[in-house]
């Protein structure tokens, strides 16, 4: 089982000065990202209430920032890491809706709940599952999701062209090239948590996984490299892709 494990989540978010800096200088474009996912929640939901479940949630730095303004009734997060949950719980305390934060995987946060939601989102979490625990988790999405409900899914895929090794190669070397401000120390560090971690699927894989599990509607969002954003219906509808 390839799923990550505690201690691997709490050394990776324990070199916090690492990852702020990738979010501070937009290096994996979260920024963009999370432009495209407050409009679309700003688009459906308007001043309507909706529930939203945050699985590996992380800091919740971006997705407080896309929730201001809106009317979330109910906000749950799960992460396995320490720290990352403390960061959340400070970037989401401002709100006036509920949030409970949960130390548990993205697997354990859907089975733990027997309610459902307006949303489910996960954002560059599910990659660090095997194939098998990935296909159980589009399925347990689904059943956890209100009729007219939606999963929200960002992550890094690989292109149908590429084997895991060769995205792990050209991955690490973009982010060599990108992040101008990491010490070649903080580089190596993430790299390492990248190579011993993360497992994408492609794109096409991770489509068929969602209409097996029953999605009847898939929206691409946006795509940066090999950063997607997936929209994905509970309900019937046509598809549309970039």
């Amino acid at each position: 089982m390839k799923t990550i494990e505690k201690n691997a989540a709490d050394d990776f978010f324990h070199e916090w000065s690492i990852y702020d800096q990738v979010l501070d200088h937009n290096y994996m474009h979260h920024d963009e990202i999370y432009s495209d996912v407050q409009r679309f929640l700003a688009d459906r939901y308007g001043h309507r209430p909706f529930a939203l479940v945050d699985l590996g949630c992380g800091s919740a730095r971006h997705l407080a920032r896309a929730l201001q303004g809106l009317s979330v009734s109910r906000y749950f997060g799960y992460d396995l890491a320490d720290t990352a949950l403390a960061e959340a719980r400070r970037n989401l305390a401002g709100f006036d809706f509920p949030v409970e934060l949960h130390k548990g995987d993205l697997l354990s946060g859907l089975k733990a709940r027997g309610e459902k939601f307006d949303v489910v989102f996960t954002s560059f979490a599910l990659h660090h599952l095997a194939s098998g625990e990935k296909s159980v988790f589009f399925q347990s999405a689904y059943q956890r999701l209100d009729e007219d409900g939606v999963l929200l899914f960002i992550d890094t895929m690989r292109d149908d062209d590429e084997d895991r090794g060769l995205y792990l190669d050209r991955y690490c070397a973009w982010l060599r090239s990108r992040c101008k401000t990491l010490s070649a120390e903080a580089l190596d560090l993430l790299c390492a948590h990248i190579r011993s971690s993360d497992f994408p699927e492609t794109t096409t894989v991770v489509q068929e996984m969602a209409m097996a599990a029953g999605f009847r509607q898939r929206v691409e969002m946006n795509r940066f490299g090999w950063h997607h954003t997936w929209c994905f219906h509970r309900a019937g509808g046509s598809e549309t892709t970039r």
